[in-house]
């Protein structure tokens, strides 16, 4: 959020002191509200994570991010207008404890240049690795470069079912059936071991699978938080590729 302060500037001084208190007061008025709404967002994007050390979680959480859902409300976001459509894109790998994950942990490194162009396969807007990297990143313990292999290596573990490699025209389905589509093309995880979101309309769209995973990357039942706030509407719609 953007707030023009005011300035002073000659006019204000022949107008006199009151003036300029007045200006004065109104300038700390704003910047109080600046503040306020720049703690409202940030808090609304923590969600139920909590900072932490670097480390200390018990899994992570692989997010993959329905393209087509993502460019319906975004249509001038880069992903959605670059020179191939997508489908799935990885949203993050995220460290996980039983009752939340942990964000935005305290760490001075940072993610290179060259490091996240070298991405462009898995993130297509290079924004999302740094964010990633400040989100998530900083609490696995690992540097950028190693964090990073490792959710390349978790992304190899998934295999996109045929229906939703390339989709021309949209289809509405259970949530339950498009996680057994998802569960035939991927058969170590199990029912509880993924969970399939969606919107808010009607019907919802498909927007994210999450895929829950041990530290060493291997399929494990997702926490109860992960389940509990998966898609449960009775159909949802899956958006084609544009």
């Amino acid at each position: 959020m953007h707030y023009d302060e005011p300035m002073f500037d000659r006019e204000d001084l022949r107008m006199g002191w009151k003036s300029a208190r007045a200006r004065a007061l109104a300038r700390g008025v704003i910047a109080g509200f600046a503040l306020l709404a720049a703690g409202a967002v940030a808090a609304h994007h923590r969600g139920y994570g909590a900072a932490g050390r670097p480390g200390e979680f018990d899994a992570y959480l692989l997010s993959w991010s329905w393209s087509p859902a993502f460019c319906a409300g975004r249509p001038g976001d880069p992903e959605c207008h670059g020179p191939r459509p997508y489908g799935f894109v990885v949203h993050g790998l995220w460290p996980q404890r039983e009752h939340g994950r942990i964000e935005y942990c305290r760490t001075r490194q940072r993610v290179p240049a060259d490091l996240a162009r070298s991405l462009g396969n898995l993130l297509p807007d290079r924004r999302l690795a740094f964010h990633e990297w400040r989100a998530h990143g900083s609490c696995s313990g690992l540097d950028p470069g190693s964090y990073f292999a490792l959710l390349r290596r978790a992304a190899t573990r998934f295999v996109v079912p045929p229906h939703l490699r390339a989709p021309a025209v949209a289809r509405l389905l259970r949530p339950s059936q498009l996680a057994a589509e998802i569960e035939r093309a991927n058969p170590a995880f199990g029912a509880r071991s993924l969970a399939v979101f969606c919107g808010h309309g009607t019907p919802p769209r498909f927007t994210e699978l999450r895929l829950c995973l041990t530290r060493a990357l291997e399929p494990r039942t997702c926490p109860a938080a992960v389940l509990a706030a998966a898609c449960h509407a009775p159909l949802l719609e899956v958006l084609p590729l544009r």
